[in-house]
């Protein structure tokens, strides 16, 4: 009796565990709390010492990064129905980290270059830049060709240094534009080639330094992300929610909007370097 009473109480036992696991099963897939409900992810790899474009701040768009670029990932995130993600790194390091597979897509202000269409593929460009010198206002600094006995300084991987270096102009290369602008300000260099829009940002917020212009030594060069060769289907998406965006006038939004911003006052306010 004893016997048949424990093996009653085990089989209840069993059904109670089944309807609860039941039970449970139906709340994951009615609230989405289950595992296999969390949302997918994409991630974008960047080097967030380029405002507008990307850079840190205490609250940004996407954790702690904010900038057009920024903007513009979350926005293919939500496009694709996935929570877009950064992995910050050294510019140099962005497509060694693509073909890896550390990241499922580059956005960076990179430049499109026939180099790298070789070995990527790029999305639909998304902006137009050029390059740009920025000089003291006193400089005497009036084309490209000026600074062949000047102390230059560039950014390390960025388009100046390959400008600069097509010039034949001996230069100083830094890993951040901030330090590069820094030696300016303090009287250590000369000029600094970078690009236009990040140009316009350093020279507003620092006082007594302008930008001089030389389209006849800088070509336009235009921004586009980069995947890996053959994902076609990223490639697609990515394009496609580029494209919404260039149409409805969200790019052009974002860059007036980055471009007004105080990005270094917000940006000294985080802990980074």
């Amino acid at each position: 009796m004893k016997k048949m009473k424990k093996l009653t109480a085990l089989a209840l036992a069993g059904v109670m565990m089944l309807s609860a696991a039941a039970c449970g099963s139906k709340e994951d897939a009615a609230t989405g709390s289950g595992e296999s409900a969390a949302k997918e992810t994409i991630t974008f790899g960047t080097n967030a010492e380029f405002p507008p474009f990307e850079y840190v701040t205490a609250q940004g768009t996407i954790g702690e990064f904010d900038g057009i670029d920024m903007a513009i990932a979350k926005q293919i995130g939500d496009d694709m129905g996935k929570e877009a993600k950064i992995n910050n790194m050294e510019f140099d390091s962005l497509l060694l980290a693509l073909d890896n597979g550390q990241v499922d897509a580059v956005i960076a202000g990179m430049t499109v270059t026939d180099e790298r269409k070789e070995a990527y593929d790029f999305s639909t460009p998304y902006y137009t830049a050029t390059q740009v010198m920025i000089v003291k206002e006193d400089s005497d600094i009036k084309t490209a060709e000026d600074m062949k006995d000047k102390k230059i300084v560039v950014i390390q991987g960025y388009t100046g240094e390959t400008c600069v270096k097509d010039l034949g102009y001996s230069y100083e290369a830094f890993k951040k534009g901030t330090e590069a602008v820094l030696e300016l300000v303090n009287g250590k260099c000369d000029v600094v080639v970078i690009d236009s829009a990040t140009a316009q940002k350093f020279v507003g917020d620092n006082e007594g330094l302008k930008i001089v212009e030389d389209p006849a030594a800088f070509e336009a060069e235009e921004y586009a992300i980069a995947v890996k060769k053959g994902n076609t289907e990223l490639l697609n998406q990515i394009n496609a929610s580029i494209q919404k965006m260039l149409d409805n006038g969200t790019v052009s939004e974002l860059s007036a909007k980055y471009l007004d911003m105080d990005v270094e006052e917000d940006a000294s306010s985080s802990d980074a370097e």
